[in-house]
């Protein structure tokens, strides 16, 4: 029994080290998706309508290195749906609602990796929508909730046992 009561406030102390840490700036934090080979993958990434609807969106992939890689960006400013494709790339902008939507199809292993969805004001001026979206292999495990959600479960755990 000693043991046991040993283990709670370490395990405590962990949870509560995975909720520090798991802390992000907004726009860089990261959701993890199962990449299944074959398999297409839409991500929706909400964006400020006031400032935003009539800017170009696009979808990038970070290189290990941190250099941008742009897959797809809209050329048009339509008030009402725009749209882009590039090869297995589709974003779709919809301006009244102020998301974005993308689809990867096919998806393959060399997939892996990190994305984002931004504002394409220039080249040199970028700003990330949402959180990042980072691509796993999960070798056919069910896909788990995203890293967020799991350290806001870890929190509230932490919480509750504390006012017990």
């Amino acid at each position: 029994q000693g043991a046991g009561q040993q283990r709670w406030p370490l395990l405590g102390l962990l949870l509560l080290l995975l909720c520090v840490s798991g802390l992000q700036a907004e726009g860089e934090s990261e959701e993890q998706k199962c990449l299944q080979e074959g398999r297409n993958l839409t991500v929706t990434c909400p964006y400020n309508i006031n400032k935003y609807a009539f800017s170009l969106k696009a979808w990038q992939r970070v290189r290990s290195n941190g250099l941008l890689e742009t897959l797809v960006i809209t050329e048009t400013r339509n008030a009402d749906l725009n749209v882009a494709q590039a090869g297995r790339y589709l974003l779709e902008d919809y301006p009244t609602e102020a998301i974005i939507r993308v689809t990867m199809t096919g998806l393959q292993r060399g997939d892996a990796g990190l994305y984002q969805c931004v504002i394409h004001l220039t080249s040199q001026n970028l700003v990330i929508l949402h959180h990042r979206i980072r691509l796993v292999q999960c070798s056919g495990l069910l896909e788990l909730p995203s890293v967020p959600a799991l350290i806001f479960v870890a929190c509230g755990f932490v919480l509750n046992k504390g006012l017990v």
